[in-house]
């Protein structure tokens, strides 16, 4: 059965409402390998980027798993998907199952004003994802010291400085 860790990260200029939105997916058995032997040169050949208009962190956090999870689906149509772990720094994706009671709850519309949460279509699409997929989420603590870093952690290191690069290089504020 295959085995897969997908890491994402974002990074946003929100005075422009742009955002670059990124994914690496490699086998599980990857991170098997010792931190040292991991170079960001490798990481940044298989890293997929997109840039994302008129949008929020929190939108563009939930868009760029839903894309990666959908190129994931599709990169292997008809295969059986196996297990699938998914990292992430975000506070919101990484909240958002425990969230889903009480936003299938109420609606998806907003306790005080009851008009719809401006992100529903999103959540309901995640929700949606997770259903189908069944994956993991792994909430990993971005920003961390270098000397601290496990396999898991140095992986995504690299992902948020490559992501944060392709923001310059847009001419993007790196956030």
């Amino acid at each position: 059965m295959n085995s897969f860790a997908l890491f994402t990260d974002v990074s946003l200029d929100p005075q422009r409402k742009l955002g670059i939105g990124a994914y690496l997916l490699v086998p599980t058995t990857f991170l098997e390998t010792v931190p040292q032997d991991i170079e960001r040169g490798e990481i940044s050949t298989q890293l997929r980027l997109r840039m994302f208009a008129e949008t929020s962190s929190t939108k563009l956090e939930v868009q760029t798993v839903l894309w990666a999870l959908e190129n994931y689906r599709a990169e292997f149509n008809g295969i059986d998907l196996g297990s699938l772990r998914v990292h992430t720094d975000s506070q919101c994706i990484a909240g958002l199952l425990g969230r889903r009671a009480g936003l299938e709850a109420n609606g998806f519309l907003s306790r005080r004003s009851r008009r719809p949460l401006t992100n529903a279509p999103l959540y309901r699409a995640f929700y949606a994802a997770f259903d189908e997929l069944g994956f993991e989420l792994i909430k990993v603590a971005g920003h961390s010291r270098s000397c601290s870093h496990d396999t898991m952690h140095r992986i995504f290191s690299y992902v948020d400085k490559e992501v944060r690069r392709a923001c310059r290089r847009e001419g993007l504020l790196a956030l």
